[in-house]
């Protein structure tokens, strides 16, 4: 009987004596989520920090509303440049997964805690994902518990992505899933279908960063099985793996459409800024749970504030005890997470903009992820016999990231020694764990130590000592918009801004008036719409700059009208600290003070405009009412002598279609950004619909790559019918079934 013979057998024959593996993911994800809940409960507003209340959270929630009330939003002209979502790409509008998520956060009044439930989903998807990969590489179910614990809570993934990035977060649990689906496929255990959808839900989460990790995994299982010899499954993974990648088109075609018109026009180059950059030493001290990486980054530090690059407190201390003859048996069969580790050790070592690619330290948990299934498969395989050496190797790594956590940030040196206390204990435990117990009893410590070490970080690094915090109480952030009248344009710099201004909710900067019920022209746009960022001097949260106020009073071509009438703005709100001399002078004609504090000063119209649509301004001697309007279709009804222009508070996106009377017509854009129509003499009918760019072409081309994929299932159903299962000569050598 052959090796893999052996394997089949033996997992046949333990199956009754171990516990399912879909129970124990199960038990990984609650451990993860729990772990979650340890770390908001600790930090302050732990999950509601960065992006996510500045962009992702607040829109998911308004997201959700929308959903729940039967819109499924794709394009919003009232969000203005962050309206365009499907253009954006990074809000995942195809994604079921984010889009339930989404309905989920729309149901909490609070939004930080809408992002503790959300993040903590996410992070207990990774965990059980991560313990499933764990698994079909052939390690032991107590190891695959164990080291999947600790995948969710490594110092990136857990302080920058679950607190502040939640589309990397999402895009790394979709590639680890797609990874699972990939080599569950190599030794034909599942159809390629299987693999298509898992590709499907990372590639959709919109994050470049995902479509990076399919490739880093298609390539890693390509090579494994060529040397294997597995000519039929390389080839059937390779038609599996370009599927995969039309679906890429449904995402990032919309995005390449309409490029030209926004501020990211030009892709990265290669070059090295050394921001977020970690380095070797960064990654030796990576089990040292108080080690800041002397890394570039926010306002020129050059010290983290963040355990970013931490992976496990028993990861690099482990190294000495590995049977390494044994493991590299073990990896010379299983070479793709190698290879998938190589690149991205590679990639995280390499410079800070390579093409679309930007910081490093964004790839640095895809591979721990690798490291992590690495040496769950070499601690299946049981440790060296304790000895005086290997615990002298141990405490010596332990003593060395200590000494580096101290260089770094000499003033932490109570904390470093705590660390300290911490890991050597713990790996005390480990050690005679393993030895007088097992796996099972070492795993149990393992599992504990991430606990402990999870609620040390989670308690003293920034989350829990923040001087001021983002507002998330919807009904009261409301309140502070009670004076509002129609569209609202808030001039305010975040610089400016004291804790107080922040944590009333009187300033609201990015996404977070989104689900407030008024429409705002200061949105977050990771892109922007070049033309009206620069006249009217508003960067990507809405900041804006002194010079604002004076252009929102400029005349706008083709209207008698200003552009804050073009805009359609009923509402001003100035903070007193950025603009001083506007406020003193007081509101033009036609607007009036409704609230004055000592952070804001609110105008409003003395008539308040009357909704037409979209419609906002139209040239001398024209009429025209909006008959119909929603976010990607308007019919105006217009009347004229001789001619002239529409004016829409519309951006003029790449996308829009517009006819006249039945009759193709084109549109024009103003300095602004705006569009503009013109409408022939007489009395005509005005149409426009807006469709994102290249989005109908993808939607077609993954209709087609499913199908195919589905074809693809059936012939390989088909084949393992007519053959009964044979494993391949890539398939796990330690034994499934070993507990």
């Amino acid at each position: 009987m052959s090796l893999v013979d052996e394997s089949v057998a033996s997992g046949v024959a333990n199956q009754s004596r171990r516990a399912p593996d879909s129970l124990l993911a199960l038990g990984v994800a609650i451990s993860v989520g729990i772990l979650g809940l340890i770390a908001a409960w600790l930090g302050v507003h732990f999950f509601y920090v960065g992006d996510n209340p500045e962009s992702f959270i607040p829109l998911w929630h308004h997201f959700g509303t929308l959903l729940r009330s039967g819109e499924w939003p794709t394009m919003e002209p009232s969000g203005w440049m962050g309206g365009n979502y499907v253009g954006e790409a990074a809000y995942a509008q195809w994604n079921p997964i984010l889009l339930a998520l989404y309905v989920a956060v729309s149901l909490f009044n609070d939004m930080a805690l809408g992002a503790t439930a959300a993040m903590v989903s996410l992070l207990s998807l990774l965990g059980a994902g991560s313990y499933l990969l764990m698994r079909a590489y052939g390690a032991r179910q107590a190891a695959a518990v164990a080291l999947s614990v600790a995948v969710p809570v490594t110092g990136f993934t857990l302080f920058y992505e679950a607190a502040g990035w939640p589309a990397g977060l999402a895009a790394f649990t979709g590639v680890t899933y797609f990874w699972l689906a990939v080599r569950k496929q190599s030794v034909n255990s599942w159809p390629p279908a299987v693999t298509f959808l898992f590709g499907y839900l990372a590639v959709t989460t919109g994050n470049p960063y995902a479509l990076l990790g399919v490739l880093a995994v298609l390539a890693g299982s390509f090579f494994e099985l060529l040397i294997a010899k597995s000519w039929r499954q390389s080839v059937e993974l390779v038609i599996t793996g370009l599927l995969v990648g039309v679906v890429s088109l449904l995402v990032f075609l919309p995005l390449l459409g309409v490029q030209p018109v926004t501020v990211r026009q030009e892709l990265a180059g290669i070059v090295n800024d050394t921001f977020l950059v970690p380095d070797l030493g960064d990654l030796a001290a990576s089990s040292t749970p108080s080690y800041l990486p002397t890394i570039t980054n926010w306002g020129g530090a050059l010290v983290e504030s963040l355990p970013s690059v931490y992976l496990a407190w028993f990861a690099v201390p482990l190294l000495p005890w590995i049977r390494w003859r044994a493991l590299w048996s073990d990896l010379r069969v299983r070479s793709s997470v190698l290879v998938v580790g190589g690149l991205y050790a590679l990639a995280v070592l390499g410079p800070s903009n390579l093409w679309l690619f930007r910081w490093p330290i964004r790839l640095v948990e895809y591979l721990y992820l690798a490291i992590l299934v690495i040496l769950a498969i070499a601690v299946s395989r049981g440790i060296h016999p304790v000895s005086r050496t290997r615990i002298a190797a141990s405490s010596a790594i332990i003593l060395f990231g200590s000494f580096l956590a101290v260089s770094t940030t000499p003033s932490g040196i109570r904390l470093h020694i705590i660390a300290l206390v911490l890991v050597s204990v713990l790996f005390l435990s480990l050690v005679v764990a393993m030895q007088r117990r097992g796996l099972a009893a070492g795993a149990g410590v393992l599992v504990a130590g991430i606990f402990v070490v999870t609620a040390f970080q989670a308690a003293v690094y920034p989350q829990g000592a923040r001087t001021f915090i983002v507002p998330s109480n919807i009904s009261e952030m409301t309140a502070q918009s009670e004076q509002f009248e129609g569209r609202v344009f808030q001039l305010a710099q975040q610089s400016l801004a004291g804790p107080d201004a922040i944590n009333s909710a009187a300033l609201l900067f990015g996404n977070l008036s989104a689900p407030l019920g008024y429409e705002s022209v200061n949105r977050y746009s990771g892109i922007s719409f070049r033309s009206f960022a620069e006249f009217m001097c508003i960067d990507y949260k809405g900041n804006t700059c002194p010079e604002t106020f004076e252009r929102l009073w400029q005349p706008v071509e083709e209207t008698d009208g200003s552009v804050a009438d073009a805009i359609g703005v009923g509402t001003l709100v100035l903070q007193r600290a950025a603009y001083p001399d506007a406020i003193t002078e007081g509101p033009p004609s036609g607007w009036h003070v409704a609230e004055s504090d000592p952070i804001r000063v609110v105008w409003v119209r003395d008539t308040p405009l009357v909704p037409n649509g979209r419609v906002s301004a139209t040239s001398p001697g024209v009429t025209a009412r909006s008959a119909t309007s929603n976010p990607t279709e308007e019919t105006v009804e217009v009347s004229s002598d001789s001619g002239g222009v529409v004016t829409f508070a519309r951006l003029a996106w790449p996308g829009y279609s517009v006819s006249i009377n039945g009759e193709p017509a084109t549109y024009q854009q103003t300095p602004q950004g705006l569009m503009q129509v013109q409408v022939p003499p007489g009395d005509s009918l005005l149409q426009l619909r807006y469709s994102a760019p290249g989005l109908q072409l993808g939607a077609v081309m993954t209709a087609i790559a499913a199908a195919l994929a589905l074809v693809q299932s059936v012939w390989w159903l088909s084949r393992r019918w007519r053959r009964g299962h044979t494993p391949s000569t890539a398939t796990e050598n330690l034994s499934p079934g070993a507990q």
